[in-house]
């Protein structure tokens, strides 16, 4: 039989440190979890840690992640908002951006939209310089790498060719 409860749980200090469902004397269902560094979580819980939809806050109170998590971390689809304003939508294993997904600054416009391994430009995409240039193309380690195209702000193709560690170093290349 399940036994289905609001149960409130304190630590040795007297703090709370989980509010919400009590399953079969565990936290399960929807609940509010609360960590020592004053971020807390509220959301669905499986075995006492966040799984399925949440959202997490910092201390002040202002959302950080808000998504899917999978045993206490940021897995499947999610939005994570950085302490400088920029958030970044997309794919999430292990508590980092993977998979596909775009990085906006703080007015809401796009940095970087392309592929992600663990937090870093890997793959296939599109970044956009402050300027209003950008490059397409392949890239690795947050840089261009590989085949990939420059473009003005105006959306001139300037250089089409290899890149190699950002640079246009590469054979093939065509300056215009």
């Amino acid at each position: 039989m399940t036994f289905q409860m609001v149960k409130i749980i304190y630590n040795k200090n007297g703090n709370i440190i989980y509010e919400g469902d009590y399953v079969n004397g565990k936290c399960e269902g929807n609940g509010k979890a609360f960590y020592e560094d004053g971020r807390y979580y509220i959301g669905q819980l499986l075995n006492a840690f966040p799984n399925g939809k949440g959202k997490e806050y910092n201390k002040n109170g202002n959302i950080i992640y808000e998504g899917d998590y999978v045993n206490g971390k940021f897995e499947g689809n999610g939005k994570l908002i950085y302490e400088d304003g920029k958030y970044y939508i997309g794919q999430f294993l292990n508590d980092l951006p993977n998979g596909k997904g775009i990085i906006y600054n703080k007015n809401g416009n796009i940095i970087y939209e392309g592929d992600y391994v663990n937090d870093k430009y890997e793959g296939k995409g599109k970044f956009i310089f402050e300027d209003g240039s950008y490059y397409i193309g392949e890239l690795s380690n947050n840089l261009a790498h590989g085949k990939g195209k420059l473009y003005d702000k105006n959306g001139k193709l300037i250089y089409e060719g290899d890149f190699i560690n950002g640079e246009n170093k590469g054979k093939n290349c065509i300056l215009l």
